[in-house]
């Protein structure tokens, strides 16, 4: 065996007790050690040793507003104005203690706080998958802006199951969050259940709810902040139009939700002709996209020049099928996507989609409810325009 494989034997540190009769006062039976006692050798016993099991090496105190208050030498509730930023505190004096919490390395007590001012400075954010490019996208603008503002956001990612999106409401409530911002989902339903949309009323009587890109009928939200959707397929299809397209279909989206069923209003008011199977309701995933497009291709009859697609995953989908069936896009048929994410812009040909304008959206939403937070009562309803974001994949014919 050699050196350093030997084991080491070990005496327990000498303990002195402090106080009459060998004995702590009441509430301070500690015991104190000689530190010398415990070396490198030793401490690997040490640590398996009844004392330290109770607790005598204890972590360092954390500083408190005294501690900082006679360090920068000024009473507790000058230390206490600060930290609670009010303006009436001299200059100077502020100073000296926003020296002395760098110093002492001073954290808030945030839940103190949040009793004190009523204020938690959280957002709670639901949506149903931050896995979508476009929650995913508009969250980290929401984020952002949250964060610029002095407040940091909770994310309540409910992948789509409506039970979880009830559980995140009421658990984004019960944490006091000082507003919410509900996003997809139920505010999508194209038949919200009245249970639920009752469970939201609740919340929304005691915290302001503003709703990005949906409604939810009956409750009193703070605000209802929303891209003009209608706008932007109304913008797309004037686009095909004037690039010589008069047969367009249109692929993917849901039946059961408000913004597909939108979409779709407006497509049916160009193209009322349509053939039925070039209208295809498939979902709004690749897959989704996938099988749109070989409904389309193997319905027979005439085929489209152009098609819309309810989203860019949909029309990633669709692009592959055509791909692997020999149809040339924009060549034979141009398509356009919806949403402007990344995947417009990775595939090839790039996409022609409609951007929600995320920065302006994100920043109407955030201060609509910042604003309902301080105390406005003005309940808003604002609708942000959509940008067509033009690349290679629409033909313009002869």
């Amino acid at each position: 065996m050699s050196d350093s494989q030997q084991p080491v034997s070990w005496t327990a540190p000498r303990v002195r007790r402090a106080g009459p009769c060998g004995t702590l006062p009441r509430g301070r039976r500690s015991l104190q050690a000689d530190s010398s006692a415990v070396d490198s050798r030793t401490f690997g016993a040490y640590i398996l040793s009844n004392r330290f099991r109770k607790g005598e090496n204890i972590r360092k105190k954390a500083p408190t507003i005294y501690d900082i208050a006679a360090r920068a030498q000024v009473s507790v509730s000058t230390a206490s104005r600060v930290l609670n930023g009010h303006a009436t505190v001299n200059a100077e004096l502020r100073a000296r203690v926003e020296q002395a919490m760098q110093d002492l390395r001073f954290r808030p007590n945030r839940i103190a706080q949040t009793l004190y001012h009523h204020r938690s400075h959280t957002i709670g954010c639901i949506l149903p998958d931050i896995g979508n490019p476009f929650f995913s996208q508009l969250f980290l603008q929401l984020e952002i802006g949250a964060f610029e503002r002095g407040y940091t956001m909770i994310l309540g990612n409910t992948v789509s199951t409506r039970d979880l999106e009830r559980t995140y409401l009421r658990t984004l409530a019960e944490r006091q969050v000082d507003g919410l911002l509900f996003l997809g989902g139920l505010a999508n339903d194209a038949a919200p259940d009245p249970a639920d949309l009752h469970l939201v009323q609740d919340v929304a009587e005691h915290l302001p709810v503003v709703v990005v890109n949906g409604d939810l009928p009956g409750v009193p939200l703070a605000a209802r902040v929303r891209s003009d959707e209608a706008g932007g397929m109304r913008d797309l299809l004037s686009l095909l139009r004037t690039s010589g397209h008069r047969d367009v279909a249109f692929l993917g989206g849901r039946a059961d939700v408000t913004t597909t069923l939108e979409k779709l209003r407006e497509f049916d008011a160009v193209h009322p002709a349509a053939p039925p199977h070039w209208r295809q309701v498939t979902g709004l995933t690749i897959d989704a996209g996938r099988e749109a497009m070989t409904a389309l291709l193997d319905g027979g009859g005439p085929r489209p020049t152009a098609a819309v697609c309810i989203n860019d995953l949909v029309a990633a989908g669709a692009l592959a099928v055509a791909r692997d069936r020999g149809v040339d896009v924009p060549g034979t048929l141009s398509l356009a996507g919806f949403d402007d994410v990344f995947v417009a812009q990775v595939v090839s040909p790039p996409l022609t989609s409609v951007n929600h304008n995320y920065g302006l959206l994100a920043r109407t939403a955030l201060d609509a409810l910042l604003d309902s937070i301080d105390g406005s009562a003005e309940v808003r309803d604002v609708a942000v325009p959509t940008v067509i974001a033009e690349r290679a994949s629409i033909r313009r014919l002869p």
